[in-house]
């Protein structure tokens, strides 16, 4: 492990509580798939760690993740700047989303209650780890959705039983459709996260509830969880993380026409500022919240 990939995504545990932070702030704690890696050792470290009763997520800086790093996305799919690049056999798109979207499911699942505390952007993979939390409280300032649907899936995301269940069918359609974000208080709303407070008051508000969560007994946090577990069994949640990484590599395989927008083909021939710049542009005259981006 690098020096590097440790600093990006930290690890402390104390007073009952593992905290683990993304910390890559100067690219508004974009995720590559190395830190996810890494992010999900902290998730086990902390799950055999039987002082620790609660798992606190955070980000460092302004944002909480603005999702996958787009310089990467479309590799593991064998997106590249070659032209004459040979297309990736439907066998390394479904074995690759497996294994990502199992990350996902072993976070939905961890044995340990877990709070993300979000700020800023969180979109992309930053709200799959929020809607893969227990308790989600959210900054006012927060923006969180799924505008990463807008380049290829429009709506064949990872969580989608998740995304009905919490906010209703019509509002799950629409974010994944539209690819639209809302603020923290909206949040609430809706069903994606369980309390908004100022930015100022975001890390007291985890702490107050974490405190609250150490008191209980060890045992209890462990029946409790799984309790829960078997609950979001009988509402179909373990399905979604078949049907999600199906639909998800399918999603990335699909064919443009000629007055499409293929993001990939203007990553390379503009870079990830410019394609995103243009992938935006592309909805604003449509009323979309622009300037998100995955």
């Amino acid at each position: 492990m690098s020096e590097d990939l440790r600093d990006r995504v930290l690890y402390e545990a104390r007073d009952g509580r593992a905290y683990i932070t993304l910390n890559r702030p100067e690219k508004r704690n974009a995720v590559t798939y190395e830190m996810f890696d890494r992010f999900m050792e902290h998730i086990r470290t902390a799950e055999d760690d039987d002082d620790v009763r609660v798992i606190i997520i955070r980000g460092e800086g302004p944002d909480f993740c603005t999702g996958h790093d787009l310089a990467q996305v479309g590799s593991e799919y064998g997106f590249s700047a070659d032209k004459d690049a040979r297309r990736p056999s439907q066998r390394r798109r479904i074995h690759f989303d497996k294994r990502h979207v199992e990350q996902f499911r072993e976070l939905f699942y961890c044995v340990k209650p877990t709070i993300s505390l979000v700020q800023g952007n969180c979109v992309g993979a930053g709200t799959y780890i929020v809607e893969a939390s227990d308790l989600v409280i959210a900054a006012t300032n927060a923006k969180i959705g799924h505008p990463e649907q807008k380049m290829m899936l429009a709506g064949a995301a990872y969580m989608t039983t998740f995304n009905i269940l919490a906010m209703g069918p019509r509002k799950a359609r629409e974010m994944l459709l539209l690819g639209t974000t809302v603020n923290g208080t909206e949040a609430v709303e809706q069903g994606l996260a369980n309390r908004a407070v100022p930015p100022e008051e975001l890390a007291a508000a985890g702490e107050e509830w974490a405190e609250r969560i150490v008191r209980l007994p060890r045992d209890a946090i462990a029946i409790g969880k799984a309790a829960t577990h078997m609950a979001m069994d009988s509402l179909g949640m373990t399905s979604q993380f078949i049907y999600g990484y199906v639909g998800h590599a399918l999603g990335t395989n699909i064919r443009y026409e000629p007055d499409e927008q293929n993001f990939m083909k203007l990553r390379r021939d503009k870079g990830v500022t410019g394609a995103s710049k243009e992938r935006e542009g592309r909805f604003e005259s449509s009323g979309s919240d622009a300037g998100s981006k995955r």
